[in-house]
């Protein structure tokens, strides 16, 4: 299951998003607090700067193997990744990096 979160009324066009992609499972002690966490950490940016996925690998394994991820709760922003409840500075520093990358690639053109 795959939950967006994003506000598609948005000028910003999806390129313009920065992905955050929650892997968790219906077993996973650990992922309803990291999950809580990224949402916190989220709603400070307001609505158009995030596409959260939430991917549920009790429904969907094969995207747990697709993505290479062993352990839960992991969180993917921009190509890097974090295993475990993460921290709020953590996100902030992958987000903020991220957020560099898309200027720098957007100028760049």
């Amino acid at each position: 299951m795959v939950d967006k979160k994003q506000n598609r009324n948005s000028s910003k066009q999806d390129n313009d998003l920065i992905e955050i992609v929650l892997f968790k499972s219906d077993t996973c002690a650990f992922c309803p607090r990291a999950e809580e966490v990224i949402r916190e950490t989220i709603e400070d940016f307001g609505s158009t700067v995030f596409e959260l996925k939430i991917i549920n690998v009790t429904e969907n394994p094969e995207a747990a193997e697709e993505y290479g991820i062993f352990a839960l709760p992991t969180v993917m922003i921009g190509g890097l990744s974090v295993t475990g409840i993460p921290e709020k500075d953590m996100l902030m520093k992958m987000v903020l990096g991220t957020r560099v990358m898309l200027k720098k690639k957007v100028e760049s053109k």
